[in-house]
């Protein structure tokens, strides 16, 4: 069994859909059942966003359970479509929304998480020897009510299905080839990496690589399905990427890639108190606030106060503004200073943590390419600077070329 998911410009028009189904009907012809999950036709989704603004146009007062009843449809029509075109081809199909296929989801709307999987008429589908279109990005709550999975939710029914399903593999199918070293738009010597460790292409998805989405690896990642990305504009017989469970020599160093993401804000609260309880209480508001940290640093100052600057999305800037001028108001700081204009870009790749000069390598090649860096993080396969968005490209380019991320024995 093989789970294949096909996004949404590889299932744009018409015609694309009846090359879709020509294969996934070779699919079927060779292996003894397929599973296809779909996601909305290529800009179907934004017109039914444009719709909800046409009548609602404050996104604070949309209902989410009425906007999941809305973004559902685009899915739904391609899978029906699609099985249309499988079955004018001589092949038996049947399309099942995410509720007819069981995917049992939390009760959040517009950001639903997967609980569990029954699969119970789909795994009859199968047995009648039909192949199964689902829907992709949807499922529906404990409450019975229609729900979405959010960003990268196609992606994400396809990986858990692929789980519950015990299939061999799950194929994703995009416009691109596979996964590369770094974005070949920004970088003509980007290289196709035949294969990738789970964790990371979650580091690389995370940090701006739109191949995937880390939700859905992570899903591959903890019941080791393999997953496999390459470009539905090929033939059957491109290789793409595999992303499983790589073994790395012990303590080598082996980088993987660089990828970046713009849309970064980093707010510095000054002259706050000297304490670990004014950083947690920070910490604690934000958090309550529902905002996500990309990075966190503190700076002690001589005359016991303290500088602390935390990283967030652009679309978080409006909830985390406030509590931070209101807790440097009640703490005695002194302001809160905001810059927008930055991007995160992550080298990523094991074994950096026991190899020395990695982070000297790094700085001196953009301190040479005059590029600013303004904060730093890291992980055990992450070091992660934040930049000007101006100099985003350019730091990508100088990264993959300090580290030779082209060649082969990166």
């Amino acid at each position: 069994m093989i789970v294949q998911k096909f996004g949404g410009t590889s299932v744009a028009d018409p015609e694309r859909i009846r090359a879709v189904a020509a294969r996934v009907a070779r699919a079927k012809r060779t292996a003894a059942d397929v599973v296809v999950v779909v996601s909305a036709m290529g800009g179907a989704t934004d017109e039914l966003l444009a719709l909800a603004r046409s009548v609602t146009p404050e996104p604070r007062r949309r209902h989410p359970r009425e906007l999941d009843m809305l973004l559902t449809t685009g899915e739904r029509i391609t899978m029906a479509l699609l099985a249309m075109a499988i079955r004018d081809l001589g092949v038996e199909a049947i399309s099942l929304t995410g509720s007819q296929a069981a995917i049992i989801t939390d009760t959040t709307h517009t950001g639903a998480r997967i609980e569990e999987i029954r699969a119970t008429r789909v795994r009859e589908e199968l047995g009648r020897g039909s192949v199964v279109i689902v829907a992709g990005f949807q499922g529906v709550s404990r409450a019975r009510e229609v729900t979405t999975l959010g960003r990268g939710g196609s992606d994400t029914t396809a990986v858990a299905l692929a789980v519950a399903l015990g299939a061999e593999r799950c194929d994703i199918y995009t416009d691109v080839d596979g996964v590369f070293s770094a974005d070949p738009r920004r970088v003509p010597g980007a290289r196709l990496l035949p294969e990738i460790d789970y964790q990371e292409m979650i580091e690389l998805a995370t940090s701006g690589a739109r191949v995937m989405h880390p939700r859905a690896v992570e899903i591959g990642a903890r019941h080791g399905v393999p997953i496999r990305v390459l470009s539905s504009f090929r033939d059957d017989n491109q290789r793409g990427t595999l992303i499983l469970r790589r073994r790395h020599d012990v303590e080598q160093l082996a980088l993987t890639g660089v990828a970046a993401e713009s849309g970064h804000v980093r707010l510095t609260m000054r002259g706050l108190p000297q304490s670990m309880a004014s950083v947690s209480h920070l910490l604690t508001a934000l958090a309550e606030a529902r905002v996500n940290l990309d990075m966190l640093v503190i700076a002690d100052r001589p005359e016991a106060r303290r500088q602390v600057q935390v990283t967030v999305k652009d679309e978080s800037l409006p909830d985390a503004l406030p509590v931070c001028e209101l807790l440097t108001k009640e703490m005695g700081g002194e302001a809160v200073v905001v810059q927008p204009g930055l991007s995160r870009v992550a080298l990523v790749g094991s074994g950096m943590q026991d190899a020395p000069g990695v982070y000297a390598r790094a700085f001196a090649a953009l301190l040479s390419a005059g590029i600013e860096v303004h904060a730093v993080s890291s992980s055990s396969i992450t070091i992660a600077f934040i930049v000007d968005t101006r100099n985003e490209d350019q730091t990508v380019r100088t990264l993959h070329e300090t580290f030779a991320l082209g060649g082969q024995g990166a």
